[in-house]
């Protein structure tokens, strides 16, 4: 087999089409071209296409995963579920995801640390409804467990929900009032004993 022509691309000058023995096989990015020293009248043999393919495969996965950071961190699972529906082969993803998280792009470690600080301080939410988003993440237990730990304590979040809340419910009887709050609170996530402290301890109700 033999290279006939290496003819750049309308859409984007970034890509050649690559013709083997005079028909149209593929398009690869130049990076690619010029890693494999590809010129037009070179003699190639099928193992190497493949690994030119396999090569641009990479490429491909590698940049849509850094399209997809680009708008917001993502989980390993969450990276791995948008690039199958984009249709690239598993093999190539988890290539992908390993050479990521060599490179600490994708951590899921500190994307838990980072996501438990910012739902609880900024989002006002209990530490069980982060868990359960976490989980939703793909991200595993013991990874959640341990940025938990570290969590700042919910108790101000929730004093900033009933402070939010707590004017449309001022003409409702104390009783019904404190009811309202804690089943928004729990909704929320947080713990009964959080709830407990801040709703029926407290005289933010009052």
């Amino acid at each position: 087999m033999r290279i006939t022509a290496l003819q750049p691309q309308r859409r984007s000058k970034k890509r050649l089409s690559v013709f083997i023995d005079g028909e149209y096989a593929f398009s690869l990015d130049r990076e690619t071209v010029a890693q494999f020293r590809l010129k037009q009248g070179q003699r190639v043999e099928e193992k190497l296409l493949a690994q030119v393919v396999e090569v641009e495969q990479f490429r491909h996965c590698r940049d849509e995963a850094f399209r997809l950071l680009s708008y917001k961190a993502r989980s390993e699972q969450e990276l791995r579920e948008r690039l199958n529906r984009k249709g690239y082969s598993p093999v190539v993803i988890e290539q992908v995801l390993n050479r990521l998280k060599e490179l600490t792009i994708v951590d899921d470690e500190k994307l838990a640390r980072d996501y438990v600080e910012a739902r609880i301080t900024i989002g006002h939410k209990g530490k069980f409804r982060v868990q359960q988003e976490l989980l939703k993440k793909g991200i595993d237990r013991e990874k959640i467990a341990n940025a938990l730990k570290t969590a700042p304590d919910e108790s101000e979040a929730a004093r900033m929900v009933i402070e939010h809340y707590l004017p449309r419910y001022r003409r409702l009887d104390e009783t019904t009032r404190k009811r309202r709050l804690y089943g928004l609170l729990a909704r929320r996530g947080f713990s009964a004993e959080t709830i407990e402290r801040v709703l029926f301890r407290s005289n933010l109700t009052d």
